[in-house]
């Protein structure tokens, strides 16, 4: 199969691409990676701790705010995440053999 036959098997639409923002942000042993669909536009969450997923949701207008927490382990962890404009805010608590690793609030990200 030559160069050109290839190119034209997967069309990208460069345009929507556009569309779809993907990270992730940990706080010790706690990751949130998180992707966003701005032609909809919703974010769609999951939240591990020490690598073992203990959530997942969607946030959009209809529902701002998702509170996802549990415990792997040793470890446990609490996670509010709320749509505020063009940005996700976070509120955080993650423990460990009964002591605080990181306790805070911020901006996840904005768009």
């Amino acid at each position: 199969m030559s160069t050109s036959n290839t190119m034209n098997l997967y069309p990208v639409n460069h345009a929507e691409l556009g569309n779809f923002i993907s990270g992730s942000k940990s706080f010790g042993p706690l990751t949130i990676n998180y992707n966003l669909d701005l032609s909809i536009p919703q974010v769609q969450v999951t939240v591990l701790l020490y690598g073992v997923v203990i959530g997942q949701a969607t946030i959009n207008r209809a529902h701002p705010t998702v509170q996802l927490g549990g415990s792997m382990g040793i470890a446990k962890a609490q996670v509010d995440l709320t749509l505020n404009g063009n940005k996700i805010d976070y509120k955080i608590d993650v423990e460990a053999f009964g002591k605080t690793i990181y306790k805070g609030s911020g901006v996840l990200f904005s768009w």
